[in-house]
């Protein structure tokens, strides 16, 4: 759950400058969510982005990649700016079946109804809550993932640290390492999995994850 005295608004103004250690994370993920539409089954897809902010990741690639109109997206954010971000920016694209919904993605209810996923977005989220937590979202990943699905997920900052454990409680909850990318400096890691377990069923119960407070992140 995002802090609601930090500005998340003002925290992507890094984006627009010309080269950032953010923009070389963003362009790591496009190219991983490129790559992940690339191999997906034909027919229709459900995407997924927690936390979407003002998901310069995903909208992009569904504006420019041959499968973007196949694709059933839902964008979870719970800062009203950024909402009001992305409501504008779809509204200058022909994509159709993009919802976004002003939600906490800790809560496993906002999920309801595009879950399981073939793609799920979780860009950021390991770099805000504690270990603990990681790996409690983690477990519960197999009711958001659908089998062969792919997550896609960054961390960055002082929580790089953690990247061992969380690599670790992935391939505990059946995932398979796909790809992993370290900024050359190792200030950020851009990583995917592909989940080769069978799947549960989901349950709206409960809390996935907390954004931890800002001065521990």
């Amino acid at each position: 759950m995002p802090l609601t005295n930090y500005d998340w608004y003002a925290w992507h103004a890094p984006y627009d400058q010309l080269r950032t250690p953010e923009t070389d994370r963003l362009e790591q993920v496009q190219e991983a969510i490129s790559a992940a539409l690339d191999t997906a089954p034909p027919g229709r897809l459900t995407a997924v982005s927690a936390c979407a902010g003002q998901a310069r990741d995903l909208l992009p690639v569904l504006i420019s990649h041959p499968r973007g109109p196949d694709i059933d997206a839902l964008l979870i954010e719970l800062d009203p700016l950024n909402a009001s971000f992305l409501h504008g920016a779809l509204g200058s694209t022909a994509l159709t079946s993009v919802d976004v919904v002003v939600a906490d993605a800790g809560a496993a209810a906002s999920y309801a109804g595009h879950v399981p996923a073939e793609l799920l977005l979780m860009c950021g989220v390991f770099a805000n809550i504690d270990r603990k937590a990681a790996r409690h979202t983690i477990s519960r990943l197999n009711e958001l993932v659908a089998p062969a699905g792919s997550v896609i997920w960054t961390t960055y900052g002082g929580s790089v640290g953690d990247a061992g454990d969380v690599l670790t409680a992935f391939a505990a909850a059946e995932f398979t390492l796909v790809s992993l990318v370290w900024a050359a400096d190792r200030s950020w890691l851009v990583a995917v999995h592909r989940f080769d377990g069978a799947g549960r069923p989901w349950s709206d119960d409960g809390v996935l994850f907390a954004f931890r407070p800002l001065a521990e992140s």
